[in-house]
């Protein structure tokens, strides 16, 4: 089996919602940044704008605002750091694929230099006026034409958490589903 830095990584990756109540490092956080910026988009139109969230005001009420749709919230308030990620229009309707990319890319640049993090999706699919993203875009004062797609807890982890996972042969198919 082939193994590097990169698959280890991925491999070791887990979501953390809980943190130690210490502070990041700029360089941390940049760190992160710089994973969202690298990541790939559509056309290579690079949609991203970052939020990075360290008020505890700020980070209360996007925990509050969170609760509407999910149970996974606490990270939002406990964790240093939440960084949201919005897409700008870009002449592309990936909003959700862009966001996602850019996620995944920092939480495991975070897994990498020994942070935590897990993403919670905000965004709404019918773009209504009164969802959870309607009302986190107008708390962070991003433009109504933006979407506000997903909410990076980011920390030091207090937790390590296992998880079992399907065995990879019972996933794998060649050249139609059901053969192995």
């Amino acid at each position: 089996m082939i193994d590097n830095e990169v698959l280890k990584a991925i491999r070791e990756r887990k979501m953390v919602f809980k943190f130690k109540d210490e502070p990041l490092k700029e360089d941390q956080i940049n760190a992160v940044l710089q994973a969202g910026y690298w990541s790939e988009s559509f056309g290579n139109c690079e949609p991203w704008q970052f939020i990075v969230v360290d008020e505890k005001e700020t980070k209360e009420k996007l925990y509050e605002l969170t609760k509407r749709v999910t149970i996974y919230t606490a990270g939002i308030k406990n964790a240093p750091v939440t960084i949201a990620i919005a897409i700008t229009g870009c002449g592309t309707s990936h909003y959700i694929e862009e966001g996602a990319v850019a996620a995944h890319n920092m939480a495991l640049s975070a897994h990498s230099i020994g942070l935590g993090a897990y993403w919670l999706d905000v965004y709404d699919i019918e773009n209504r006026k009164n969802s959870v993203e309607a009302d986190a875009k107008r708390l962070l004062g991003l433009p109504e034409e933006m979407r506000l797609t997903y909410f990076l807890p980011l920390g030091i982890p207090d937790q390590r958490r296992e998880q079992t996972i399907a065995r990879l042969d019972d996933m794998i198919h060649y050249n139609k589903f059901g053969n192995a």
